[in-house]
């Protein structure tokens, strides 16, 4: 059965095992998604050598988050809960910078044993957005609520 590509909404990004991300084509046609926003997903994840950084010489226009430091080198603890917070609150304070957003609410708690994960909430008139990172065994996945 043949996959019917969307061409609107954003770019998907795939985050492999490897951690860096993929690009998945269908018929020459990047897949697209209404998930986790493209921008948003790069502002958490980006990273000083990340590609996308090449893109502009401006420093206001590059993402460099905190974030995957935090889970490369973290622990399953409140200490690391608190800098993932923290970081994933700075590094999406452009939306409230640049009016996409009202509010940037984020909170977690432990996963299991061996995971933590982090909810976040983006608002502008309502929820636009929610959104759940889980680390689980050293693996991240996003997950999109339903708003």
């Amino acid at each position: 059965m043949t996959q019917t590509p969307t061409y609107t909404g954003d770019l998907k990004l795939i985050l492999n095992d490897d951690l860096d991300w993929d690009i998945n084509y269908i018929n020459g046609q990047p897949e697209m998604t209404d998930g986790f926003e493209t921008q948003d997903l790069l502002a958490v994840f980006g990273e000083p050598d990340f590609w996308q950084n090449d893109l502009t010489t401006d420093p206001n226009e590059q993402y460099i988050s905190e974030f995957p430091a935090v889970i490369l080198n973290g622990r399953v603890d409140d200490k690391t809960l608190k800098a993932g917070i923290a970081a994933i609150k700075k590094a999406l304070q452009f939306k409230i910078t640049t009016n996409q957003a009202e509010t940037i609410k984020v909170t977690g708690g432990v996963l299991n044993v061996f995971g933590l994960y982090w909810i976040i909430e983006i608002t502008k008139g309502g929820i636009i957005g929610k959104y759940t990172i889980n680390w689980d065994r050293g693996t991240v996945s996003l997950i999109k609520e339903q708003t």
